[in-house]
């Protein structure tokens, strides 16, 4: 299988030369159609991983894997002075803090340290935490079943016995409920093994996940679709999957079981930068800063302390959602909205979009802050500064955290800069 890995927002060309090895960001052609034939099945415009040109594809903020039969694309983040076994490593880091795959904390870790192929470390992920989940016991539920029996059990369908068993008086058509491993939440942790069986080429992860499969045995095989999900609840009893059902979601979301070549089928696992780094530095300040400092609390989406920007009939409009909104023992207030941009530092604003400082400037004055700060990936040339909003004592502030380094080793620095740029934000009041 070619394999191929490129970065967000680069561009990707077909390969016309047979007999010849394509360059870098080629693939051959036959390869190429298949991926963009792949790509615009059944998503939206906005949702595809490549703007598709006539003879050129550009990637998206989109992240992660797509396979098709004979081709494997790997994008990585686009991270300045960084290695892609770095910008990996990183990449996978920032999903595990940010709840996006299923890892315990105590293995972050481990899971920093892999060098192997994107796909891969997502699949063993998923294998080894729904395989440890498993051995605890598979999660049960009470199943109502309908079904033609030889004794009487639950309640008797009296038209279905009129019409089946008019002639088999020693049979019963009985609806009754039954405790049972085949649940919906069960058939869909099956389809998910079952998809990652076809894509993945590790010998140790194809084990874990045919374990998997034997350890639910009982249920039964069926094609899953994105409505189903939303038919689960999370209860007491079943809350330790949760996180494996949210990223068996994403495993089963882009399955495509129509295109095949051979055993091979289309499949793609994806992460949208946007949100990954709104919910990784979300999740890392309220694991690494906000304990440390005293009476402080974090709103993610200002949750329960959202404002309007207007109101109409005693009603609010334009309800307001930052990122991040922190309130300090005083009551203080500091809105941290998180960019997932790469700033050009030229020109008066210095890259920073009009739409963003329009956003900052409502969140400043409706939460009465003395400064709000959009927070970026820190590239080169890119610098930190503040625009004064006219007429008034306020600020939006820009500021920058780098991610090209190993964001696992040094973790305590990133939390003295995220600390840093909420102390003076609050400060600042």
């Amino acid at each position: 299988m070619r394999r191929l890995v490129v970065r967000e927002h680069t561009k990707v060309f077909p390969w016309d030369e047979e007999g010849k090895p394509p360059p870098p960001s080629h693939i051959e052609r036959r390869l190429y159609k298949r991926l963009k034939r792949f790509d615009q099945h059944g998503r939206k415009e906005a949702d595809r991983v490549f703007l598709w040109g006539d003879d050129s594809a550009r990637t998206t903020q989109w992240v992660g894997v797509i396979q098709v039969p004979g081709l494997q694309v790997e994008v990585l983040p686009k991270v300045d002075d960084a290695q892609d076994d770095q910008v990996r490593s990183n990449l996978l880091y920032m999903l595990a803090i940010a709840g996006q795959v299923p890892v315990r904390d105590r293995d972050v870790a481990h899971l920093a340290t892999r060098r192997a192929p994107l796909s891969e470390t997502l699949a063993a992920i998923f294998a080894d935490r729904l395989h440890r989940e498993l051995l605890l016991g598979p999660a049960r539920a009470y199943m109502r079943r309908e079904e033609n029996l030889r004794r009487f059990k639950g309640k008797l369908l009296i038209s279905q016995q009129t019409l089946h068993n008019a002639a088999h008086r020693e049979r019963f058509f009985c609806r009754f409920d039954e405790f049972s491993e085949d649940t919906l939440m069960n058939r869909i942790f099956r389809a998910a093994c079952r998809v990652l069986l076809d894509s993945t080429r590790t010998p140790s992860t194809q084990d874990r996940l045919r374990h998997c499969l034997l350890l639910l045995d009982e249920v039964e095989d069926v094609f899953i679709h994105d409505e189903l999900f939303d038919q689960i609840t999370i209860t007491r009893q079943n809350e330790r999957f949760a996180d494996v059902l949210r990223f068996c979601r994403l495993i089963l979301k882009e399955r495509s079981p129509t295109v095949r070549s051979g055993s091979e089928r289309s499949f793609s696992l994806l992460f949208d930068m946007n949100r990954v780094f709104e919910d990784f530095v979300a999740a890392f300040l309220k694991k690494q800063v906000i304990p440390h400092l005293d009476g402080y609390r974090l709103y993610p989406q200002a949750k329960n302390q959202r404002l309007h920007l207007m109101t109409s009939k005693g009603r609010g409009v334009l309800p307001l959602r930052p990122d991040l909104l922190i309130r300090a023992s005083d009551d203080r207030l500091f809105v941290l909205d998180t960019k997932w941009k790469q700033l050009s530092g030229e020109g008066a604003r210095g890259g920073v979009g009009t739409d963003d400082l329009y956003q900052l400037y409502a969140y400043t004055r409706r939460y009465k802050c003395r400064r709000s700060v959009l927070l970026y990936p820190q590239v080169n040339g890119a610098k930190c500064r503040d625009f004064a909003i006219v007429d008034t004592s306020k600020q939006v502030g820009v500021r920058f955290v780098n991610l090209s380094r190993d964001l696992h080793k040094e973790r305590d620095d990133l939390a003295c800069e995220l600390t840093y740029i909420v102390k003076e934000g609050i400060t600042a009041q």
